[in-house]
């Protein structure tokens, strides 16, 4: 397998912005080919992630590359950690040698919020909270750090600084989740280019190495994490200690906790020690979700693992303004994706600076 670098990123605003899927998704490749210094005609061919609906898809959308040309990597997909790996693997198994990674997910093609997937969600927050120890004021803290780093990133359309207490005072959803503890359905797209080294090293700049990508399904999401970890660890030389940011899936604050411990950042049963020692906080040993989160950005199916890795690239080159991470080498991006009744999708990339 060869190398891949991260050469260029790019997204749109998350929030509730009306616009159509080929607006928001031609602003995010236009943006990461721009931050890549490349052209159009420099792609070679192109991963899609849209959210539902995805698998009707005959062909590409017009994002301003020239579909006609473009080869397609893989089917269109629902999931933006799908489309990514897929991306990954034609540069890392020598197929192209730049490949963009394009990710939309629009309010108009996600189903409405439902009881199901919330007392789902419910329900695994119950289950970490007693095998923790974790109480709510523990996920307020969290949503709360979230939220209000978020109120940091322009591009976090639904963040606003709240402190744990208004958090606790927010409506009750399903014990023990509130609303402030949930992430809303937003709209939004995000784009990465992935290139061989051979490229890299012509287009100097500021690429990001990436040290593993890491695609499971489990039929238990904390088991295929944790599972996923091992593997990234293992396939990038690289451990837990050496990690200096990540941004997790929090579609709950609950969620992310959880994360802390599947991730190895904290020993089983300890997450919620991390929380009250600031530890996942912004100057803490291990900043978590420095972009907001999706609580602060909003989940859009088809973007928000691309996203990720954005933010993950834009805190290993100094980028991030006020929330940027001092001295931020090496980043972890994990995405965990379960729809009521499918098998949980995750997937696990850690990249490093120069």
């Amino acid at each position: 397998m060869r190398e891949v670098f991260l050469v260029g990123v790019g997204a749109t605003g998350f929030g509730r912005s009306g616009r159509t899927e080929e607006e928001l998704g031609r602003e995010a490749v236009a943006a990461a080919l721009a931050d890549a210094g490349l052209a159009a005609s420099d792609v070679a061919a192109m991963s899609l992630s849209a959210g539902v609906g995805a698998a009707q898809r005959s062909e590409l959308p017009d994002l301003g590359l020239g579909t006609e040309r473009i080869a397609p990597v893989g089917r269109p997909t629902a999931w933006a950690s799908r489309a990514m790996q897929m991306a990954w693997q034609a540069v890392a198994g020598g197929e192209y040698d730049v490949v963009l990674c394009a990710g939309i997910g629009t309010l108009a093609g996600e189903p409405e919020s439902n009881g199901t997937l919330l007392h789902a969600q419910a329900a695994a927050a119950q289950h970490y909270m007693d095998a923790s120890g974790a109480t709510e004021e523990h996920l307020a803290r969290v949503a709360a750090k979230n939220r209000t780093l978020g109120a940091d990133n322009p591009r976090a359309l639904l963040a606003t600084r709240v402190d744990a207490g208004d958090v606790m005072g927010s409506e009750l959803l399903e014990w023990p989740l509130r609303r402030l503890m949930v992430a809303a359905h937003a709209d939004g797209a995000a784009a990465v280019v992935f290139t061989s080294g051979a490229v890299r090293r012509r287009l100097g700049g500021h690429a990001a190495r990436v040290r593993a990508s890491v695609l499971l399904g489990d039929s238990d999401a904390g088991d295929a994490i944790s599972r996923a970890a091992l593997l990234a660890y293992q396939s990038s030389s690289l451990g837990p200690e050496e990690i200096d940011l990540a941004e997790v899936d929090d579609s709950t604050a609950a969620g992310e906790m959880a994360a802390y411990e599947a991730l190895q950042f904290a020993p089983q049963g300890q997450g919620p020690e991390l929380v009250e020692s600031a530890f996942t906080a912004l100057g803490g040993v291990l900043p978590v979700n420095t972009s907001g989160g999706l609580l602060s950005q909003g989940e859009a199916i088809g973007a928000s693992g691309i996203a990720q890795v954005c933010e993950i690239a834009w805190q290993l080159r100094g980028e991030a303004g006020r929330r940027q991470v001092s001295g931020a080498r090496v980043g972890l991006a994990l995405s965990a994706r379960r729809a009521p009744g499918r098998l949980p999708l995750v997937s696990l990339m850690i990249l490093s600076g120069r």
